[in-house]
């Protein structure tokens, strides 16, 4: 089946079907549905659809017949009768109950239907929100980026006080050598001038 169409999206393989999208739904995860996923839009092979609903009509086509026959125990049972009595119902009662519970099933499924439109909804906006949130900074990369600044400060701070250590070193060194040198001038001063 490599050859399918995928080109029926849930609402209309319903429609086709006479079914809820929960129904195509159930039949996806049982693998009675082949689908493929195009930008977050599930489609679904026109081949199965169509071959689904040709069963489907089959079912649907399968003559009523005039009268249902259904057993039921008897409470009281005299003698001579059997303990099932066989009890015919009109098939017109019965249709009238099959469509309203018909009806129930559709207004649940309609319901259904619409909350998982709201789903759905809620789906994409969450996907629009994580690719917004993949374009921004991440805290733990910034956090990571924090520290390293946080290094490269201490690094340069301790650069600094070296800096300002040789410099006191250095100063104090041309103190003493200008010292030095000026006790030393004073001293040749001294000897010359007596």
């Amino acid at each position: 089946m490599s050859d399918l169409t995928y080109n029926l999206t849930r609402q209309q393989a319903a429609d086709l079907l006479w079914v809820s999208t929960r129904s195509i739904d159930r039949y996806v995860k049982k693998g009675q549905l082949s689908y493929k996923k195009v930008a977050n839009k599930v489609l679904l092979a026109q081949e199965e659809i169509k071959s689904m609903q040709a069963d489907y009509d089959l079912l649907r086509q399968n003559p009523m017949q005039e009268t249902v026959v259904v057993k039921e125990k008897t409470v009281f049972q005299a003698p001579n009768q059997s303990a099932n009595k066989v009890t015919r119902v009109n098939s017109s009662l019965w249709l009238s109950s099959v469509k309203e519970f018909a009806e129930i099933l559709s207004t649940k499924d309609k319901t259904i239907e619409e909350k998982n439109q709201m789903i759905f909804a809620l789906q994409r906006k969450i996907g629009e929100i994580e690719t917004s949130m993949k374009s921004m900074i991440a805290l733990p990369d910034y956090s990571a980026e924090k520290e390293d600044l946080k290094i490269n400060i201490q690094k340069l701070e301790m650069e600094k006080t070296d800096l300002q250590d040789e410099i006191r070193r250095e100063k104090l060194m041309n103190t003493i050598f200008l010292g030095l040198a000026l006790v030393a001038v004073v001293f040749v001063l001294f000897f010359t001038l007596r």
